[in-house]
């Protein structure tokens, strides 16, 4: 375990976008080797913790216990095929998918700042255009990373995007969406957030999923920006699970803390923090019981599954990853996760799994039919997918009201997930990057993502 350091409070006030540059946690979730513990594998996306000091082929010598692996549902087990949508050729580099609240467009982020606006036709999603988004720093595991929508966004078409504006500095920005003038919407940007590092040795652990909770409050997933010691320091908004209020004023700018987060009024904390101790929180989502699910990307050892369940937690990073096994008191541990041993219940669950060490974990989406059509007969209902990123499972979970596993069942196999949405016919979508690792991508010439549509199979 790593001895944790009090740092600094490294928290810049408001780095307005030089530019209307943006800060991409993208892959943060990279977690790669070091003995320094705070060092991680650069990664495509969410890469892995040993994406570029480990070969494919090399056994990982972790040694951390797996989560158990049980049960299918009451109604059986259920099996998805990731069924590939014919897209353009500006289709790359993809770190987030939404649907336009109402309708069967879709938004898509690439790493390079790019939003693409999609229509989805039968096996085809055919493009109407996009805009760019001005001063993203892409660079590795930065980039445009995530997107989320207002919750009263058919009156006020706000939508706010998380990015890197440059190595040190994340940032959520917003604009007013208009899909009939592209220039218009990114012409309205306009910085809400920002978090800062300015020892970041690298562009790794950054912002990451960004939403909305049932208060109205704004929430984001901060990683430690390779600075190990942020992961015990509440005194910044780094390693840590924050909601704010975003200033809501057409054009205006900033954001205030939410009121009710654990901190307020604690000088020696920032009043934005609702739970910490994290290393490379890349992917994670607000579920309809009103937790958080977070996927915390490793190093050496063990991807994190960390449930929210109350303000104030301590997730433990960087004094301990995975389940703990010295002294806990105050720390919550992961309700799962996975080693990074080669020979893993996950890993022999799906046939497909690709023989990497690499490990990069993601929390994509909780299925909610919301009383519309249900493509998997109740059989995904309440489940919140998960995977890896590199290896390529897919799992749904499902805990009960104390957290306690219920369901940990393997579902399919989709390499390199970066985005999931359910779309209003009712079926899953996701995006998948195009390669584990970030590093020697040439953004001028990029592998090319894929956007596929999960079908139940009989």
């Amino acid at each position: 375990m790593v001895e944790p350091v009090r740092p600094h409070v490294r928290r810049r006030a408001g780095s307005v976008l030089r530019g209307a540059s943006l800060g991409l946690l993208a892959w943060s979730l990279v977690g790669c080797r070091s003995s320094d513990g705070g060092g991680q594998a650069s990664t495509s996306g969410p890469s892995s913790s040993s994406a570029s000091e480990a070969g494919d082929d090399t056994a990982s010598s972790a040694s951390a216990s797996d989560s158990g692996t049980s049960s299918g549902g009451e109604l059986g087990p259920l099996r998805l095929r990731f069924e590939e949508l014919e897209v353009g050729s500006e289709f790359s580099l993809v770190t987030d998918i939404r649907f336009v609240p109402g309708t069967d467009e879709l938004l898509v982020l690439s790493k390079d700042g790019r939003v693409g606006h999609y229509r989805v036709e039968a096996d085809r999603a055919e493009r109407l255009g996009g805009f760019t988004l001005p001063g993203v720093h892409s660079d590795l595991d930065c980039g445009l990373i995530s997107l989320a929508f207002d919750p009263d966004f058919a009156r006020n078409r706000f939508a706010f995007f998380s990015a890197c504006s440059s190595q040190p500095d994340n940032v959520i920005v917003r604009v007013t969406l208009d899909l009939d003038d592209y220039a218009a919407s990114a012409a309205t940007l306009t910085e809400i957030y920002t978090a800062s590092e300015p020892d970041a040795p690298r562009p790794w652990h950054n912002i990451g999923a960004i939403g909305f909770d049932d208060t109205g409050a704004l929430w984001a997933l901060l990683g430690d920006k390779r600075v190990a010691a942020n992961g015990q320091d509440a005194s910044n908004d780094l390693s840590a699970l924050i909601r704010v209020i975003p200033n809501r004023t057409p054009g205006g700018s900033g954001h205030t803390p939410a009121s009710d987060n654990p901190f307020s009024g604690d000088p020696e904390r920032s009043p934005n923090v609702y739970a910490w101790g994290l290393r490379s929180p890349w992917r994670g989502i607000y579920d309809r019981k009103g937790r958080w699910w977070i996927g915390d990307v490793g190093t050496d050892a063990f991807e994190e599954i960390n449930l929210v369940s109350e303000s104030g937690q301590n997730f433990g990073w960087a004094a301990q990853e995975g389940p703990c096994a010295g002294t806990c008191a105050g720390v919550t541990d992961p309700i799962g996760g996975w080693s990074h041993d080669t020979d893993t219940p996950q890993i022999r669950d799906d046939e497909d799994a690709r023989p990497t060490v690499r490990r990069a974990i993601w929390i994509g989406l909780e299925y909610d039919p919301a009383g519309g059509p249900d493509p998997y007969g109740g059989r995904l209902t309440g489940a919140v997918l998960t995977g890896d990123f590199c290896v390529g499972f897919v799992r749904a979970l499902e805990v009960d009201d104390e957290g306690a596993v219920t369901r940990d069942e393997h579902v399919g196999h989709l390499p390199f997930a970066s985005g999931w949405d359910r779309g209003p016919d009712g079926y899953v979508y996701a995006a998948s990057f195009g390669r584990c690792e970030s590093v020697n991508i040439d953004e001028s010439d990029p592998p090319p993502s894929r956007l596929v549509r999960a079908i139940p199979v009989d």
